[in-house]
């Protein structure tokens, strides 16, 4: 048989012959663009994720139904060790909190640095996993890798110990977040899977007729604690979680994350505003703002930094969020009255200021703003006998008084080793390159040094003022070691680690990329 069709094929003329070689030539090609051409350009949502996954591993993981809809593979990075004596003298800092948490409270959300006992929140090492993106950056390699085997062994959802009502703000900003900001970092996949088991349970969350999520959830009975139709939500808290969620959604490929996200963000968009600056409460039953107070301090800070920042997110194609953010900063500025009081919280603002400038230069009036409010900022700092700020500052704007342009309240003493100060140091320094806010930085870690640091980490003060007696609280919070200490070492950094066109930086100072859509 053979033979015969080799004859057959020497007896036909050579013309014939080329023509049908080059027809099954394009035969090949048309089949080469169907089989390849098609598939590698099918929506890489749709593409199941385990076809990856094994062969990787040969394994199939269930957890993970889709690839993720941009690539991140870039998002990976390394960090080297300290280039300077403050970071050095940071990151020295933040061995010593970590080592003290891990003697006297490992497993557990927080230390109690005085009694060297655990405190108990979330039932889910709030501490750990809120801290660990910043073992990673600052390159403590064997603090990162007990943090991740935690991660990995100990972080279980249906624990017993988080079988309670907690608050869906708090997990979201400090453990979604810290998840998605270690796997984007990593690409381990161990936090991705961690993430997405945590957002499938505060998903049912925004399971409410305004799309806004209820305040708290048990995570063990994956149940919400759905609010009196008589009571009301708090701005910040159901405003602050959608950075989280989209980019959960962005990763995985399931766009049910990101779906609720942009529910909870359009109900809050569609209310009536006061020229951009909105209530600070919200009722529950109606999804619309009430009540007089509006502040951008406790209850209503990071709503107006969640809008700048899913703007960029979403990479400033979404003209709504830039929209609200822009008409609150603009209506701050033209306010004719306001309160003397000054919320630590609410420095965070210098910092967003300067961050929204950065996008549109032309607003010179924005960024002077900014750089007046940081200095006002660090004076609440620096005027002190401690050079540590208090929780809440009242500036005297009584004409020629004699008292200080500083005045603390009786309840208002304390330092609770917040980040929002330098966290617009941060912002400021790698904007203008001016080292003033680098000295500014080191002033207040030497204070944090001097009267916060015990031999068992770090601790609160009850008064700022009082250098003899700074009374001891007995406190370490979380966020000290994920927010305070890692923007002081990225603020000593003579070079941005983050970009601000390529990162964003949640509340918690979680990074997480910016994607072109």
């Amino acid at each position: 048989m053979h033979e015969f069709n080799l004859n057959f094929w020497r007896r036909l003329p050579r013309q014939q012959r080329t023509t049908i070689i080059g027809s099954l030539f394009l035969l090949l090609l048309v089949f080469i663009y169907v089989v390849y051409y098609k598939h590698s350009t099918k929506s890489i949502e749709d593409i199941p994720y385990e076809q990856h996954l094994s062969v990787i591993n040969n394994k199939k993981e269930t957890w993970r139904k889709k690839q993720p809809q941009e690539n991140q593979l870039s998002t990976a990075r390394t960090f080297s060790t300290p280039t300077n004596n403050r970071q050095i003298g940071v990151r020295d800092g933040m061995r010593h909190a970590w080592k003290a948490y891990r003697t006297y409270a490992w497993g557990y959300d927080e230390l109690e640095p005085i009694s060297k006992t655990p405190s108990v929140w979330f039932g889910l090492g709030c501490t750990i996993v809120d801290a660990i993106d910043t073992l990673y950056i600052m390159n403590m390699t064997e603090e990162y890798n007990q943090a991740r085997e935690w991660i990995k062994t100990s972080f279980n959802v249906d624990s017993t110990s988080v079988d309670k009502y907690n608050s869906h703000f708090e997990i979201t900003i400090r453990l979604l977040g810290g998840l998605l900001s270690i796997y984007h970092l990593t690409m381990d996949e161990i936090f991705l899977k961690r993430a997405t088991e945590l957002g499938d349970r505060l998903l049912l969350n925004f399971n409410s007729s305004t799309g806004l999520p209820y305040t708290e959830i048990n995570l063990r009975q994956n149940i919400t604690n759905p609010s009196p139709p008589t009571s009301v939500l708090t701005t910040a808290e159901v405003g602050t979680v959608q950075l989280e969620m989209r980019d959960l959604s962005r990763i995985t490929g399931d766009k049910k994350y990101e779906n609720a996200a942009d529910k909870s963000a359009a109900t809050l968009h569609n209310q009536a505003k006061n020229d951009g600056l909105v209530s600070i409460s919200i009722n529950s039953a109606t999804g619309k703002f009430s009540g007089p107070i509006v502040t951008f301090g406790a209850r209503g800070d990071s709503y107006y930094e969640y809008l700048l920042k899913q703007w960029l997110q979403t990479g400033q194609k979404r003209p709504s969020f830039w929209d609200d953010w822009f008409e609150s900063m603009r209506e701050l500025m033209d306010m004719t009255t306001f309160s003397p009081k000054m919320d630590h919280l609410a420095c965070f603002l210098a910092g967003n200021m300067a961050l929204g400038w950065n996008f549109h230069r032309s607003l010179t009036h924005l960024f002077d703003m900014a750089k007046n409010l940081t200095e006002t900022c660090y004076q609440m700092y620096a005027q002190q006998p401690t050079g540590l700020s208090p929780e809440i500052a009242y500036f005297n704007i009584e004409p020629n008084s004699s008292k200080s342009s500083i005045i603390i309240h009786e309840g208002d003493t304390h330092n609770l080793l917040r980040p929002e100060v330098v966290e617009s140091l941060y912002y400021m320094y790698h904007l203008t390159g001016d080292k003033i806010y680098q000295d500014w930085g080191w002033k207040i870690f030497q204070a944090f040094e001097k009267y916060s640091r015990i031999d068992n980490g770090y601790t609160t003060i009850g008064d700022v003022r009082n250098k003899t007696n700074v009374q001891p609280r007995n406190k370490m919070e979380s966020f000290f070691l994920a927010e305070t200490l890692k923007y002081l070492y990225l603020l000593f950094d003579t070079t941005n680690l983050f970009p601000f066109n390529q990162w964003i930086f949640n509340t918690e100072a979680h990074p997480l990329p910016i994607y072109s859509n």
